[in-house]
């Protein structure tokens, strides 16, 4: 219930200072930009889930108070599960790949910045999609027939939001970009299948074991997914909130 609150606390401060900025300022307040392209670089996946994450950024200055933004990244989460998964599965082989996009239209409220954009504070509603899947190779434990299958799992997330950032601008040419509030409603879907020689029963075991991780490793997931229904189904179907928050560094050009 808190999180719900703090979630709607954050839309009913945003949402204003984005009518703010569309309609409050004059073009005759903004300075002209020194350059209109950033490349950037996003660590922030980097240090949240793997090293061998890769993102990154492209913002375009659009005229002297709006810009736009894409940003793609490559994905891998941690994993879920050592070598078994309970005392039902083990795993054999792994798999595991994802990809990340994000769009922004940013609104920068010159009244309150000094300087040409990007350098400032920004409004932007936002777009953004999370898609990843895994593949774990397994054998059947305790059971003297032919034990092999697989689990194969695809999840994705879409989120729309409004975020409140912050860039700098040094030298003219290096940025430092943080989004500071970035609510959003989101969309979980996706599920999980246990291939070969698995009974009706170790399947919702399994399943049982993936929702417990989940919820684990990523509390907003755990306790908005139906537990009875992910460990019948194995499949993930819910809308939730979510949230954005992130550092770049880039370069100006």
């Amino acid at each position: 219930m808190k999180v719900k609150s703090w979630i709607a606390l954050s839309f009913l401060l945003v949402l204003p200072l984005l009518t703010i900025a569309e309609t409050g300022d004059t073009v005759t307040q903004y300075k002209k930009p020194f350059h209109r392209n950033v490349i950037k670089f996003n660590p922030t996946p980097m240090l949240l889930w793997s090293v061998k994450n890769v993102t990154f950024s492209y913002e375009r200055v659009l005229n002297p108070k709006q810009s736009i933004a894409l940003t793609l990244g490559y994905l891998e989460f941690p994993r879920l599960f050592n070598d078994t998964i309970g005392s039902l599965l083990a795993i054999t082989g792994r798999e595991k790949y994802g990809v990340s996009a994000t769009l922004e239209y940013r609104f920068y409220l010159g009244k309150r910045n000094a300087r040409p954009i990007p350098d400032g504070i920004y409004i932007a509603p936002y777009a953004s999609y999370y898609g990843y899947h895994f593949k774990n190779n397994i054998n059947v434990l305790h059971t003297s027939a032919d034990s092999a299958g697989a689990i194969n799992g695809n999840f994705y997330i879409f989120n729309l939001g409004v975020e409140l950032g912050y860039q700098f601008v040094f030298w003219k040419r290096f940025t430092l970009d943080f989004v500071l509030i970035g609510p959003a409603m989101s969309y979980y879907g996706g599920g999980v299948n246990i291939s070969g020689e698995v009974s009706l029963e170790k399947i919702k075991e399994a399943h049982e074991e993936l929702y417990n991780k989940l919820k684990e490793r990523y509390p907003m997931i755990g306790d908005f997914v139906v537990n009875k229904s992910f460990k019948s189904s194995g499949k993930l179907d819910l809308f939730s909130i979510g949230f954005r928050y992130l550092v770049q560094i880039g370069f100006h050009f």
